[in-house]
C-alpha cells in the first residue's frame, strides 16, 4: 500500500490526478494507493510521494513540513516547469511537471523517478534547516503586502503607512524580484499562499489577524459610542 499525499485545491484536478495515479501504479507496479488530502507534518512523514500544487514564488519560500519527510518523491504541479529550480533544501530533489504536460510525459517521468527510488542503495540528501534558502519578506514589505492583500491602493497604502508612494513601489518591485513574480495575479496568488501556510509564527498571517482585529476594535468602540450618543439624545427628548 502507497500513501499518496496531494496538496491541491482544485478538486476537479486533483480527482483526475487521483484516478491518473491509481491506474498508473497498478498497472506498472500493482501496488494499491492510500490517498491523503491534509498536509501537515504527519501526513509527509508517512508519504511515499508527495504532489504539492505550487504557485509561482512559492517554492521560495518556507515548507516547514518537511522537515518530517523521510522518504519517496515529491512531485510540483506548476502552470510553467521552466521558471521554476529546484533550490538547496530539504525537498533539494523536487520534480516539476506542468500543469499542462500530456499524460504521456507525466508517465515517462513518474515512472524514471519511481524507478530510481527502487534501485539498491538509494537514498536522498536531507538537508537541515540551516542550508535553505527560503527567503522572507522584511517587515515594511509585511505592512505593504497587508495591504496590498486587503486591496489597497498604492496612494492608500502610502497614506496609511505615513510614507511615500514611491516607497511603496520600491518595495513592491523588490519583493517581486526577490520571489521571481512578473504581475499582481501572480503576487495576489503568492499572498494568498502565504495566509494559508501552517508555520508557526506566520509572519504575514499574523499580521493580517493583527490589522483585522484592531479594525474590527475600532469599529466596535464606534458603534457604541454612537449608540451612547443616540441614548443620551431620546433621554434628552423623553425630559422635554
Amino acid at each position: 500500500m502507497l500513501n499518496i499525499l496531494i496538496k491541491e485545491t482544485d478538486l476537479f484536478f486533483r480527482t483526475g490526478l487521483q484516478y491518473f495515479l491509481v491506474d498508473f501504479f497498478s498497472r506498472n507496479f500493482k501496488h494499491h494507493l492510500h490517498f491523503n488530502y491534509v498536509f501537515t507534518a504527519d501526513s509527509v512523514s508517512m508519504a511515499d510521494i508527495v504532489v504539492l500544487s505550487l504557485c509561482n514564488g512559492e517554492m521560495l519560500t518556507c515548507f516547514p513540513e518537511f522537515k518530517y519527510r523521510k522518504k519517496g518523491i515529491v512531485i510540483g504541479l506548476v502552470d510553467d516547469a521552466f521558471r521554476f529550480q529546484a533550490m538547496s533544501s530539504c525537498f533539494q530533489d523536487i520534480i516539476f511537471i506542468s500543469r499542462n504536460a500530456s499524460l504521456d510525459q507525466v508517465s515517462e517521468t513518474l515512472f524514471i523517478a519511481w524507478l530510481k527510488m527502487q534501485l539498491p542503495g538509494y537514498s536522498w540528501n536531507k538537508n537541515t534547516c540551516l542550508n535553505c534558502q527560503h527567503r522572507v519578506l522584511s517587515p515594511q514589505q509585511v505592512r505593504i503586502m497587508v495591504s496590498f492583500y486587503r486591496g489597497l491602493s498604492v496612494m492608500q497604502i502610502a497614506d496609511a503607512l505615513r510614507i511615500s508612494d514611491k516607497t511603496v513601489f520600491t518595495h513592491k518591485y523588490i519583493l517581486m524580484q526577490k520571489f521571481d513574480l512578473r504581475s499582481d495575479y501572480e503576487l495576489i496568488a503568492l499572498l494568498n499562499r502565504l495566509v494559508a501556510k501552517n508555520s508557526h509564527p506566520n509572519v504575514f498571517r499574523d499580521y493580517l489577524e493583527k490589522y483585522f482585529s484592531e479594525e474590527s476594535d475600532a469599529e466596535t468602540s464606534v458603534r457604541q459610542a454612537c449608540g451612547g450618543e443616540t441614548a443620551s439624545g431620546e433621554e434628552s427628548q423623553s425630559v422635554r
